[in-house]
C-alpha cells in the first residue's frame, strides 16, 4: 500500500475510430455512359480477380477503369496508352476489354 511516498500517474487509453473501408464510388465528373461502363467493368474485374484468385486490384484499379470508361479505346494500340495497362496486362485482358467498350 502506498503512503504518499511515490506518485503514479496512469495514462488512459482512447481507442482511435476505426477507418472503414470506403466504397468506391463513380468519379462525380463522370458522364451516365462513362459510369455505366464503369460499372460493368468492375464486375468484369470482379470476376477475373476471382478466377485467379487475387484481390480486384491487382486486375486494375479503379483510377485505370475510370480511363478506360472515358477514353472508349477501340483498339489495343489505343488501349495501351492508358495508365495502368502495361504489355502483360494489354497481352491478357486486351482483347476482353475491347469487347466490354465496343458492347457498351
Amino acid at each position: 500500500m502506498l503512503k504518499g511516498e511515490q506518485r503514479i500517474e496512469l495514462r488512459r487509453h482512447v481507442a482511435k475510430p476505426a477507418r472503414g473501408r470506403r466504397k468506391s464510388s463513380v468519379a462525380p465528373a463522370m458522364g451516365t455512359a462513362d459510369a455505366s461502363l464503369f460499372e460493368r467493368l468492375r464486375v468484369w474485374r470482379a470476376d477475373i480477380a476471382k478466377e485467379h484468385g487475387v484481390p480486384a486490384y491487382v486486375v486494375f484499379h479503379d483510377g485505370t477503369l475510370r480511363a478506360i470508361a472515358a477514353a472508349r479505346p477501340q483498339s489495343l494500340a489505343a488501349l495501351r496508352g492508358i495508365s495502368g495497362i502495361g504489355a502483360k496486362k494489354l497481352e491478357s485482358y486486351g482483347n476482353a476489354l475491347i469487347e466490354l467498350v465496343r458492347t457498351e
